[in-house]
């Protein structure tokens, strides 16, 4: 061998050696700067995995959240990830007559371990048809989280299903649109029917939206039955059209089309943090909403009954509830997205001062309202046909009849007819209860409610 070829040896063994250091040190660093939530197992130690199916009304920013963060918790404590599988079929009213639907082909266990978020409505049918499961919560996640705060349950007390979240229901205002008309802003259910806001309404379809209907429902239950039909009366006649999801009304109101709009807090704190407090503001009507649980619960016959049940409990700890109030990116937050909501847990909002996303601490509200959740229940499904005989499907004609009566006096014997209730409470109660499941029956009354309402509307706009 040449001098000159053993010189060449010599230094590009070294050479070598060097570059496959920095090699490494490249491919590591990715690894070595990862935070700490975001640790994987020890290199070439693979993890089981399990997998959960979970039928959610929530939005996709919720899902993407919980599925991460829950997989890592149990990866961390329980040593395996989940996979899991998400169902969409709908909104809230359709997700629960699919539900009810399967279990009726299939009585003893649908595939799905859980049926998670749309209020607390869809839950009370299930308990009421035995298609929740009993849960075994530990104590010590429970005893951070009230079972009833004013006068709602946040949790079943036979622990069939648990508020994740509360949901707060309010008024959502453009204060730019509002300068304009020179109007100040509204701070109670009724003051959305002042005839200055004539057109400048936004409301979702309560048939459509499970939050929407809980909005009306609360304003019945607060203002009692005849003065809660004239407020839902007068805002559903200024109302300029009903919009399909309960978040095209912040859309609307955002973008100056609406005054102001009717909404669940998720939408409109978003909407105010992406606007700016001096364009939007979103305001929870003193004494007149309530806090209303966003609930979770684990089917009957579940395939995986315990992993739905650590689901459960991580949506209920603070790790879980940190994911609702806390910003995207912060120290044990949601990842990507914001999510705007209210924690079931008390105390927490003050927790985290420098990085919660939502200052409005529910448990620091005063709801003032005392709600009925069973009857809430019981009349949903013909409350929404009531709506929409009277005010959503007749809208025009009901709008040309406020256009022309709206400014007179109140005791006019022609604004109190386009206002009276079209049925007493204690009627529409009966037949919730004992006719409403007579497809005939229904159909009749729904086209008899039609007809008189647009007779009405018609004459009255043609009175005046």
């Amino acid at each position: 061998m040449s001098s000159e070829s053993q010189h060449n040896r010599r230094i590009s063994l070294p050479a070598l050696v060097g570059v496959g250091l920095v090699f490494l040190v490249v491919l590591g660093l990715p690894f070595a700067l990862r935070p700490p939530e975001e640790t994987e197992p020890a290199a070439g130690l693979r993890l089981p995995q399990r997998e959960l199916t979970i039928l959610s009304v929530h939005a996709e920013t919720i899902r993407r959240e919980f599925d991460r963060a829950f997989s890592q918790w149990t990866a961390r404590e329980h040593g395996f990830t989940v996979k899991i599988e998400w169902l969409d079929v709908g909104g809230t009213l359709a997700a629960q007559r699919y539900v009810v639907d399967q279990f009726s082909r299939n009585p003893d266990g649908i595939d799905i371990d859980i049926f998670f978020g749309g209020g607390v409505d869809p839950y009370l049918h299930f308990v009421e048809r035995g298609l929740l499961r009993r849960c075994s919560i530990p104590e010590s996640v429970l005893e951070e989280i009230p079972q009833q705060y004013a006068g709602m349950e946040i949790y079943d007390a036979e622990q069939r299903w648990f508020g994740g979240c509360l949901a707060g229901f309010g008024i959502l205002t453009n204060e730019k649109v509002l300068e304009f008309l020179d109007t100040p802003p509204p701070r109670e259910w009724q003051q959305l029917g002042r005839p200055e806001y004539f057109t400048w309404v936004s409301s979702g379809d309560p048939r459509q939206s499970g939050s929407v209907h809980m909005i009306y429902e609360i304003i019945l239950q607060a203002y009692g039955w005849e003065a809660g039909w004239d407020t839902v009366m007068r805002i559903g006649a200024n109302c300029r059209s009903f919009t399909g999801q309960a978040s095209d009304v912040p859309r609307e109101v955002s973008r100056g089309e609406a005054a102001c709009g009717m909404a669940i807090d998720t939408y409109g704190l978003r909407a105010v943090a992406e606007a700016g407090e001096d364009r939007m503001s979103f305001h929870l009507p003193d004494g007149l909403t309530v806090m209303n649980p966003d609930a979770l619960g684990v089917l009957k016959g579940a395939p995986e009954p315990e992993l739905a049940e650590l689901f459960v409990q991580f949506v209920l700890s603070e790790e879980g509830q940190k994911l609702w109030i806390l910003r995207a990116g912060a120290p044990g937050g949601p990842r990507e997205f914001t999510l705007y909501r209210l924690p079931v847990m008390p105390g927490l909002i003050e927790r985290y001062p420098e990085h919660t996303a939502v200052t409005l601490d529910p448990f620091q509200f005063e709801a003032g309202v005392e709600f009925d959740s069973a009857k809430m229940s019981k009349r949903w499904r013909i409350l929404n046909d009531l709506f929409g005989a009277h005010i959503i499907d007749t809208h025009d004609e009901l709008a040309r009849a406020w256009r022309r009566v709206r400014h007179l006096p109140e005791d006019d014997p022609r604004k109190r007819q386009l206002l009276e209730p079209p049925v007493s409470e204690e009627a529409l109660m009966e037949m919730a209860e004992d006719k409403w499941g007579d497809p005939y029956f229904r159909a009749q009354t729904i086209a008899g409610w039609s007809r008189q309402a647009r007779a009405l509307y018609r004459r009255l706009a043609r009175e005046h």
